[in-house]
């Protein structure tokens, strides 16, 4: 269903569904890869496990964050857009019904095929899907207008995230832009992290006894940095600048929810 100008990753297509590309991860210490393949293998097997279900749990808060990046995308007819973490379409589907050509990139494949059904559905023709790793994801320089992540990124290692903010400034074109919203809070050094903290235990707990155990399980979650590695605003807009990036943004959508834009420098006159 893609328009030939949608970038393709490089190594396509069987690598795309299988363990982490060596390959591309050559650059990691031995350690780091082993702990970045485990990361991978996680999120392939939970979000596989929703993939059935994850439509049903759509909120306000949800749709405010999506509403947010769609206005901060801003895309416009043909550009070239990659949606990374897409799940089932949140962002990839209307950024493609407002005209862009979109690569949406998610761990499992069972996330793209659900994907892929209601692109056939509401007729989406500019959309090409990726069963691959985040962290693995690997596009020609300067192919790309825009790049988008929704809820997605604070399951990296914080060292993949640096990478992948990199691996970004380099697949945008000159005047591209990156726009990623996420849970964005700290480890509980300042007062606006432990406000957030706060803020979601009391969320949880007006739930009772199975809030009660949310709690205990996204507290044990948070201080062994399993699943979830949120981070705040302020180091997402520093990785953005040492990349390179200009313009670089961050606001506040709603409660933990950040959002962080930034755009590669066109390229000089003459």
């Amino acid at each position: 269903m893609a328009d030939s100008d949608i970038p393709i990753p490089l190594r396509r297509p069987a690598s795309l569904v299988g363990e982490p590309q060596a390959a591309l991860a050559g650059d990691r210490p031995r350690l780091a890869r082993f702990a970045t393949e485990a990361v991978v293998r996680r999120q392939r097997r939970v979000w596989s496990l929703r993939a059935a279900s994850w439509d049903q749990h759509g909120s306000a808060g949800l749709g405010k964050v999506t509403a947010a990046v769609l206005d901060a995308a801003a895309v416009r007819p043909g550009e070239v857009v990659v949606d990374l973490g897409c799940g089932t379409g949140q962002l990839s589907l209307p950024l493609a019904e407002r005209g862009g050509r979109v690569l949406a990139v998610d761990v499992s494949q069972d996330m793209v095929d659900r994907l892929e059904e209601a692109a056939s559905r509401r007729d989406v023709t500019s959309l090409e899907c990726a069963a691959v790793p985040i962290e693995d994801l690997e596009l020609p320089e300067r192919s790309v207008d825009l790049v988008v992540s929704s809820y997605a990124l604070h399951h990296l290692r914080d060292a993949d995230k640096a990478r992948l903010v990199l691996a970004t400034f380099s697949w945008l074109r000159p005047g591209g832009r990156l726009v990623v919203a996420d849970m964005m809070f700290g480890r509980g050094a300042s007062s606006s992290d432990r406000k957030i903290i706060a803020g979601k235990v009391r969320a949880l707990a007006c739930k009772g006894p199975g809030g009660w155990w949310r709690v205990a399980k996204n507290a044990a979650r948070y201080l062994l940095r399993i699943h979830e590695r949120p981070v705040p605003a302020s180091t997402w807009t520093a990785m953005l600048r040492r990349s390179g990036f200009d313009g670089v943004t961050a606001s506040t959508i709603a409660a933990e929810a950040g959002l962080v834009t930034g755009r590669r420098p066109a390229a000089p006159a003459g």
